[in-house]
């Protein structure tokens, strides 16, 4: 499972929750996915990695929106379980908000790289991918950052040189992202994880 932290999410009485349609029409309209373009490691974000991979795959009920809040983990705004091939965010998510787009922007990113079938991927290096497209969506954007934990420090860093025009992120600069990560109290000992499409067994998509 991989999930997001950040500022708490509390938009009372404007578009709240998630719908598959909300998720799929911000994916392909919103201009600063256009920017999210870059190489980590062995992974590689592009605008159409959202805009179709994801997209397609949540229109077609592949990946599916979940918005009743009960699977977010605890603290967290937003989820994907590639388990199940699903998107879980807080009940009280808006997506005219800046950070729920952002938490929408990591975990969709999460999904493409399940989506590739990798096989087995450093969990730590998965949320290196995520968080630097998370910071290039804001910066792109121009919205406040969600948090100035080391994380997102670094991830912005990272984030503001590729915006000056560059594609792939340093190893050295990779790598320090990763060891951060890896170190934070809320990753600490996470195991990798399966990057497998939509492999999923009978009973995992019963419980979907």
């Amino acid at each position: 499972m991989h999930s997001v932290w950040g500022k708490e999410s509390c938009h009372r009485g404007v578009n709240m929750g998630l719908t598959a349609a909300d998720a799929v029409s911000f994916l392909t309209t919103n201009k600063a996915i256009l920017k999210i373009n870059f190489s980590l490691l062995r992974y590689k974000v592009y605008p159409g990695a959202y805009q179709k991979d994801v997209a397609d795959a949540i229109t077609s009920g592949e990946i599916k929106v979940n918005s009743s809040g009960k699977a977010v983990k605890a603290g967290a705004a937003a989820s994907y379980y590639p388990d199940y091939d699903s998107l879980d965010v807080s009940a009280t998510f808006n997506i005219l908000d800046p950070d729920d787009q952002t938490y929408l922007v990591h975990e969709c990113t999460h999904a493409h790289i399940d989506i590739q079938t990798l096989g087995v991927v450093d969990y730590h290096e998965n949320e290196a991918v995520a968080f630097v497209a998370e910071a290039l969506f804001s910066l792109a954007s121009s919205y406040t950052p969600v948090g100035s934990d080391p994380i997102r420090l670094a991830s912005r860093a990272i984030a503001a040189n590729l915006l000056a025009g560059n594609y792939a992120v340093p190893a050295a600069d990779a790598a320090s992202l990763v060891s951060v990560i890896r170190s934070h109290p809320h990753y600490m000992g996470r195991p990798p994880v399966d990057s497998n499409g939509f492999k999923r067994s009978m009973w995992q998509n019963l419980i979907r």
